[in-house]
This record gives C-alpha cells, structure tokens and sequence, in this order.
C-alpha cells in the first residue's frame, strides 16, 4: 500500500492543461544541494502520513471535476508499491503524471506504458551525475533518458538551473544530448528553501543571462529546445 506524506487536493499547473491533485512520497537517493523539497527527502516525521485509500475514496468523489493525479516527491520510482496505486488510479479514469529522476529502472519498465506524463529531472550530462548520485545509478538515468526520448510528447524534461553545477558549457552538453526530446524546460534555482543549508548563500543567474543562453542554444540546436518556466 503507497503511504504519502504530502498532498495538493487541486493544482491548475501541474498537469499542463488539466486539474490534477498532487500527492508527494517521502526518500530521495539523490542529494541535490539546490532541492526545494528537503522535507521529503529527510523523510521529515512532522510530514502527514496519508494512505493510498484515503486518496482512491477522494478521487471516487471527483470524477468529472478533477483529471490527473501528479506523484512526486521524493523520488516515486523508489516505492514497490507505485505500479499497482498507478493500476487502480488509472481504473478510475484518470491520467496519471509521475516525476522521477530516473534512477530506478525496473519501477519504470513497469510503468513505462501506463503512465501518461513523464517528468524527468535531468540533472546535468551523464559523465557528471557522480555530483548528484551514486555512480551505481547512472546507468539506469541514462536508459530512462533515452527510453523517453523516443516519446517526447509523454515527458516533460526539465532542469534545476544552479549556479556551482551549471555553466553555458554545461548546459550547451545537456542539449547535445536532449537534441531528440521536444522541450527542454529550465527553471531557475531558488535559495530560499534547500537540501544544502550552504547553497542558501548562493545568487541564482539572472533571467536575462538564462535568457541570452536560451537563444544561443536553440540556435545551435536549430529548434525552440529549452523554454524557461517562471521559479515557483
């Protein structure tokens, strides 16, 4: 059974063009300085512990009112129990959206065809990752990477801007390697809320040098690859 530990009952933007209600899962294996969800990667106890059947009766409820149920967290993909909570919400009508940074490779050959949206957290180019995560799970980030490249209007690929990871040199390699999927979405890091106490110090880049790196890398690409979402 899927224990949540967060839940956003409506959420207008998550699940671009439909109303979703947004449930987050508590453990992280990737230890991101810049993450502005540190309380689910600590597992913070102080969380709310909502089970899967609480949310099943909700969504009994709201056919025809909501569209779209949204897992995140945390990392998803991390939870044995996922495939078959993703089983039963489709069975009710719904689509489902599911971010992951794409370490867990079996989860996902599971799911791959029954999850509507994809949002893959693409952190920087592959032969970087160790900055991140364990060497052990690159191999997996990469075979979910290319898995979903091959169906670019089923995932939303999207990247955390952050200054001490992050040059145009970095990201010009990131875009080499995301030439095949449609968009490539950039938001830029906050330092009000993170993992890392230290990165709180750090100044994000400014929207107009994102800006002016946008246009050069589609440019190189040829195509309108990276869009820049507003920091929420």
């Amino acid at each position: 059974m899927m224990i949540f530990r967060g839940w956003h009952k409506v959420s207008y933007i998550e699940y671009p063009g439909k109303l979703a209600t947004v449930l987050f899962v508590a453990k992280c294996n990737f230890s991101c300085p810049f993450c502005y969800n540190p309380e689910f990667v600590r597992e913070d106890p102080n969380l709310p512990v909502i089970e899967e059947n609480e949310v099943l009766n909700y969504l009994a409820t709201r056919r025809g009112l909501l569209d779209a149920v949204c897992v995140t967290g945390g990392e998803p993909l991390l939870h044995p129990d996922l495939p078959l909570f993703v089983e039963k919400v489709k069975k009710q009508g719904y689509f489902i959206k599911v971010d992951t940074n794409g370490s867990a490779w079996p989860i996902f050959q599971r799911l791959h065809n029954t999850v509507d949206l994809w949002g893959l957290d693409y952190k920087l180019p592959f032969t970087d990752y160790q900055k991140v995560g364990r060497a052990r799970w690159i191999d997996s980030c990469r075979k979910i990477f290319i898995a979903l490249s091959a169906t670019p209007q089923r995932v939303e690929l999207r990247t955390t801007i952050f200054p001490p990871l992050h040059t145009f040199a970095t990201l010009l390699a990131m875009a080499e390697e995301a030439r095949e999927f449609s968009t490539w979405y950039w938001q830029n890091f906050l330092p009000h809320k993170t993992l890392d106490a230290k990165a709180r110090d750090i100044a994000p880049y400014s929207l107009s040098l994102l800006e002016e790196w946008r246009e050069k890398i589609n440019q190189r690409m040829g195509k309108n690859l990276v869009v820049i979402r507003p920091s929420q």
